[in-house]
Parts: C-alpha cells; structure tokens; sequence
C-alpha cells in the first residue's frame, strides 16, 4: 500500500556559515503509518527518490514530486530490521547498513563486512551513527560517542579489504557526529548535532581523508532552527547544485517533527543550479 503526506515548504533565511552553503527548502514530512518516525539515515537515489531509515529497524522508499511538493511513502526491506539502524551508504548498486549495540555494517543482501576491532568497544547506544561510502567501494565510519571530551572521533576507513583509521574528527563544543556522506569533490561531510534547552543545533563539517589537516565548517545551525537532524545524503542536480539533504528524528514524539531539510553549496548555485 502506498501512503502520501502533503509536502509543504518552509523557507528559512540565514546558514550560519558565512555563504558556503545556501539553505534551499525544508519540506516537513507525516504519515498515518505508525512506524514512520526516528528517521536516523538518508541516502539519495536521485533528485526525486531516496531511501531512509528509522533508528526502530523500519526501511521507507519516498518519492518526491518537486513540483507539486508531495511526497510518496513507501515501506521497504533491511538486512535487520529487529536492530538499532543509524546509518546508511551506498557504493554503486550495494547499500549499506550501520547498527548500534554491537556495531556493524551489513550490505542490504545480509553480507556483513568485518568489523573492526574498536566496534565492540563502544557502548550499544554509542556506536557507528554515521556512514559513508564512495563508488570504488570505500566504507567510512564514525562512532556517535569518542569516550571521553577531550577525544576527537576516529574516522574509520574500509578498502581493499581492510580497516584503517583515515583521520580523526576534532571534538569541538557538544557537538557528535549523527551523519555522513561523500561529496561529488570526494570530500567526506560529516552532519553533527547537539541538543540544548532550546532546542536543536546542527552543524556539518567537511574534510580530504587523504589529507586530513585541514576541515571547514560549512555549517553551524542556532538552536531550534531545525529538528533533530541525523541523516546526510549529497547529490549532485542535472543542473549542476550540489545539494545536501538532511532527514530529522523525531524520536517519535509529538512535541518533535520528522522534516527533510536541504541545503546546496552556494557556490554551485551561483551558475543557475538548483536542487530541483
């Protein structure tokens, strides 16, 4: 059965990153279906599909009409849906799939990639939060949790069959990683969040692995300007924007709401591109 949610669009002005990035459009997203919510992890197919993933196990395809502003909501499958999924990449055909308490990454066929040693050291409900993979089949990792506040987050790598860590992400402020995703430039973009009285901070930082001693911030979000932001997915329009769409927990509470919210490079904006 498919189910449709209205589609609105919320303008906000401002990015809170000088102009590196331009906020295009927040499109709050509702359901009657009961476990739609905890929306955790996004990863774009196209422009007008994505595949995201609740932190209680649920998989949902959503088909987006840019032009009416509706979005089409539908359940799909997941190596383990009984597991808390944070995290989701894909590499060409192959999705992947990061689970808390333990960590480990699985392909969407159930195949599981060996996990590194460090997974089993951190606690079930601080484990790998964010996922990344690039075309060739490299996997990134990073935990939600560092151990300690002066700790920065290691950022795990996979290739050719074995681990690596390609940099470690500086722990600034309260801040922890929720999100992550390669870039068309093949940077890494990590997606933090913190939580304060008011609400919701979010920030997005972007890094070379291969050259890991310089990282910008992109982004960095007053409190309550968005929900509770937990899932990165970067794609590139036929236009030629690079767009950066983000997918909000709502822990499934009322007083929260679940929003797919996006952002572009500006400066991929500046020769006409746009994220519809």
């Amino acid at each position: 059965m498919r189910w449709r949610s209205g589609l609105a669009l919320i303008c906000i002005a401002g990015t809170g990153a000088a102009d590196t990035l331009s906020h295009v459009q927040t499109w709050p997203l509702s359901s009657e279906r009961r476990d739609f919510g905890g929306l955790s992890a996004i990863e774009m197919v196209d422009g007008s599909a994505a595949v995201v993933l609740s932190d209680r196990g649920a998989a949902f395809a959503l088909t987006l009409d840019r032009t009416t502003r509706r979005v089409e909501i539908d359940k799909t499958t997941q190596p383990h849906p009984a597991r808390d999924s944070e995290g989701l990449a894909r590499s060409g055909d192959t999705l992947f799939f990061s689970y808390e308490g333990p960590g480990a990454i699985v392909a969407h066929d159930g195949t599981e990639v060996p996990p590194h040693p460090d997974f089993a050291t951190y606690p079930p409900n601080g484990s790998l939060e964010a996922l990344a993979a690039t075309p060739d089949g490299t996997i990134y990792t990073l935990p939600e949790r560092s151990g300690d506040p002066a700790r920065g987050f290691p950022v795990y790598r996979y290739r050719d069959g074995a681990w690596d860590i390609a940099a470690t992400l500086p722990r600034e402020g309260p801040f922890l990683p929720a999100g992550a995703d390669v870039g068309p430039d093949g940077l890494l973009y990590v997606l933090e969040r913190a939580f304060t009285p008011l609400g919701f901070r979010s920030r997005i930082r972007r890094l070379d692995p291969n050259a890991p001693d310089t990282i910008d911030t992109l982004l960095t979000t007053p409190a309550g300007r968005h929900d509770n932001l937990e899932g990165l997915a970067i794609w590139q329009s036929e236009s030629g924007a690079t767009c950066l769409t983000m997918v909000s927990d709502d822990n499934f509470l009322s007083v929260q709401r679940t929003e797919l919210v996006e952002y572009a490079l500006t400066e991929t904006l500046a020769s006409g591109g746009t994220c519809d």
